[in-house]
């Protein structure tokens, strides 16, 4: 599927295996990332119909800006090395087809995740040398925040020895191994000529666990941290949900799905433990994938009546009921004890734009923490979290 819009030609390239009008936070990211450059781009995306709804309302983040979008129809996967060939295949065809009716582009901008993303990407930069590739990186790929490899089985073919001379022809060490995701960040770091990084704690987990400190050293003179773009405001004002809020009660919002890392359970413990009286005047409304096991285990513990378990929404949505909410809650990821938490929550970037106080529940030092919060408290204390929900019951509704 190739879509044109009529408009002046696009110099820049934009490689993002998931883009809109595909739900992912990988899409919405790269999505606010072309309308942070502000240039016109034409981007190369897999069609993910077999993992992804399609939410047409993502396309409002960047639509004026894109000239060209081509869904490619590649096999489907997270990180297969079957689904990456594909994916660099038909994106190739589809760049060079562009390119003999408008000319050769003359800067490229890719994004991982999901790892096929810079494959295609160091591909057309191996071919165009010219071009000036900027790279970025959600998270850490082949390490997870525990420190342990993280692996998915890239095949010793043709695309994997190109990549390997290349490497070596720009004076580094490939890896040992087959290992993709360690082959994605590698080929990106001796390649891109930008590397970006969403906070300064993951681009220096990443450069620690970097196999070759020549290498390391050559990222850390071109990378650039940005975290991820926050939306215009006017766009919190398009979505029309339909939901009452009752303004006797203060209203907390947490969209988002559940991680063993990640999870409410400290929330809904701090709730269970608060006097009827206080707990009364809060309601909790999770927007998530899986509500009834929310209504479930909320209805376990009593606390159906201050906890709404709903539906994911549309990005538009989301944005009008963050601004409509008292207070929205976001969730560190937990790292080991002594560890760098290399994770920034990229909805975190949506909140904030929402003018909605936030409750942050944080590592210390995390990137998360080193934000403007209006509430925070540290990963597993309880009494914290309750001192919170005390005073966001305590205050004002919003206006």
């Amino acid at each position: 599927m190739t879509i044109v819009n009529a408009a002046p030609p696009a110099r820049r390239l934009v490689v993002s295996y998931c883009f809109p009008p595909y739900a992912d936070t990988a899409a919405i990211v790269a999505a606010k990332r072309v309308a942070e450059h502000g240039e016109p781009v034409d981007v190369v995306f897999n069609a993910m119909d077999a993992i992804r709804s399609r939410d047409p309302g993502l396309v409002r983040l960047c639509d004026g800006l894109v000239r060209r979008w081509a869904a490619v129809p590649s096999r489907t996967a997270f990180s297969s090395w079957a689904s990456i060939g594909d994916f660099q295949r038909l994106g190739l065809s589809e760049v060079a087809r562009w390119e003999a009716e408008q000319g050769p582009y003359t800067s490229l901008y890719s994004r991982a995740q999901f790892a096929a993303s810079h494959f295609l990407a160091a591909e057309v930069k191996l071919t165009r040398p010219g071009i000036v590739w900027d790279a970025e990186f959600s998270d850490p790929l082949s390490h997870d925040v525990k420190g342990g490899v993280r692996s998915s089985p890239a095949a010793d073919d043709r695309s994997l020895r190109r990549l390997r001379h290349a490497i070596e022809r720009a004076g580094f060490r490939p890896p040992g191994g087959t290992n993709a995701f360690e082959w994605c960040e590698v080929a990106a770091f001796a390649l891109a000529d930008r590397v970006v990084f969403t906070n300064a704690h993951q681009r220096d987990f990443m450069l620690e666990a970097c196999h070759d400190p020549d290498l390391a050293a050559r990222v850390s003179q071109i990378a650039v941290v940005s975290p991820h773009p926050t939306p215009p405001a006017e766009l919190y004002a398009v979505g029309k949900p339909e939901l009452a809020l009752d303004p006797a009660v203060r209203h907390l919002g947490y969209f988002g799905n559940f991680y063993a890392n990640r999870g409410l359970s400290l929330v809904l413990d701090a709730l269970g433990l608060l006097p009827a009286s206080t707990r009364e005047r809060l309601v909790l409304h999770v927007f998530t994938t899986d509500p009834d096991e929310l209504d479930a285990e909320t209805a376990r513990r009593g606390l159906s009546g201050q906890v709404q378990a709903r539906p994911f929404v549309g990005y538009l949505d989301f944005l009008a009921l963050a601004s409509r909410m008292d207070c929205l809650l976001v969730n560190d990821a937990v790292s080991p004890a002594g560890g760098r938490n290399p994770f920034l929550p990229s909805k975190w970037s949506d909140y904030r734009g929402s003018g909605t106080p936030v409750w942050g529940i944080v590592e210390e030092g995390s990137a998360l923490d080193a934000q403007p919060l209006d509430h925070r408290s540290p990963v597993g204390h309880l009494t914290a979290a309750g001192q919170i929900l005390q005073r966001i019951a305590g205050g004002a509704a919003r206006a």
